[in-house]
């Protein structure tokens, strides 16, 4: 597999640096987790990976290109970024709002032939096809939450930075959405990096999975080759106490607390 995304060295924050010396690559097709405690620097890190908070040193590259030195413009070509709390304003419907995510490319008021196409496609791998003549302010927070997914989408950048992404979600719906992030991924030219809270969902449906502390990934785990035992020790670093089995109908890694 491809490289998709790159980051070297990237030291970032606000006055003090929060970010230090992080590094690491995920490849074309992949979902990465980031897992950390609070105060970690998770959200800063997908914030300085798109530019968003100032950089002292490091690169980030998609597929070969440095994209901090970019223009706000030419980066979203390349980084859709999905925060946790960005509101969508009454009175626009949910097409208007996915047409918003091809700004980067013109704008949803000047022709662009890969518009349409491209809020068809998202509508349909979200579900929300029988929503798009809908105002976005009448939406349930989760309906809300799949339509800023979407808008990631229809923008067509080859990296999804997403932060907490299935935090407005109930329970089936939250894996209902890693399943899809993790079917639009395997069709090829994508890859994602993820905030979580949940090192179980991580372990589910992530690889790679990085862990940080303190700003720094202190341990990168790859969940379909690290026994559980492996797995304990590193998340161990993050939660005390964490166990880590291997369900045996499933191979699957589940985690407990004590």
């Amino acid at each position: 597999m491809r490289t998709t995304l790159e980051v070297k060295d990237l030291c970032a924050g606000y006055q003090t640096p929060v970010v230090r010396n992080v590094s690491f690559e995920i490849k074309e097709g992949q979902l990465a987790a980031i897992l950390g405690p609070n105060g970690a620097g998770k959200s800063t890190l997908l914030n300085a990976m798109a530019g968003g908070v100032r950089k002292t040193s490091g690169q980030v590259l998609v597929k070969g290109q440095d994209c901090l030195p970019l223009s706000a413009k030419q980066r979203a070509r390349r980084l859709a970024l999905v925060r946790q709390q960005i509101p969508l304003l009454p009175g626009v419907r949910v097409a208007e709002a996915l047409e918003m995510g091809r700004y980067a490319w013109g704008g949803p008021l000047r022709a662009d032939p890969g518009a349409k196409a491209a809020v068809a496609e998202a509508a349909r791998a979200f579900g929300l096809e029988e929503l798009l003549n809908a105002d976005c302010a009448a939406l349930s927070q989760g309906q809300r939450q799949l339509v800023h997914l979407a808008r990631a989408m229809v923008q067509s950048a080859p990296v999804l930075l997403l932060d907490e992404p299935g935090s407005a979600l109930d329970f089936s719906n939250t894996h209902r959405l890693f399943r899809l992030l993790g079917e639009q991924l395997a069709r090829g030219g994508r890859c994602a990096a993820a905030v979580l809270h949940d090192p179980a969902l991580a372990l589910r449906y992530c690889s790679p999975v990085l862990l940080l502390k303190e700003g720094r990934i202190v341990e990168r785990l790859e969940p379909s080759t690290c026994t559980a035992p492996q797995t304990e020790r590193a998340l161990g670093l993050l939660y005390p106490g964490i166990r880590v089995k291997e369900d045996k109908e499933t191979g699957h890694l589940l985690c407990t607390i004590e």
